[in-house]
């Protein structure tokens, strides 16, 4: 299921080595080479029990490092006035 449109998912990581990661998207194992801009980030992620990150369905790469204005460029309408301060209110209990 793609959560975030029809490029973009999660995926959920299965292993990682020393050079490439076991992902299941979409209910299929995928495996993903490490590459420089990503590798620190993965291992940084699994060292704080995230285990499940974006994924590219089109170009089967992880979205490790995705700023702002990548967002808003995927997202447009994270910049509708409707969405501004949508979770400033989040309840005690869910913090």
């Amino acid at each position: 299921m793609s959560v975030f449109s029809k490029d973009f998912t999660l995926a959920y990581i299965k292993e990682v080595g020393e050079d490439d990661v076991l992902l299941t998207v979409d209910g299929k194992e995928i495996v993903v080479e490490l590459t420089v801009e990503n590798r620190a980030a993965l291992f940084q992620a699994v060292e704080e029990d995230i285990y499940i990150v974006p994924f590219n369905l089109e170009t089967n790469e992880l979205m490790m490092n995705v700023n702002d204005e990548v967002i808003k460029e995927l997202f447009p309408e994270s910049e509708l006035e409707e969405m501004q301060d949508a979770s400033d209110d989040i309840p005690e209990e869910h913090q």
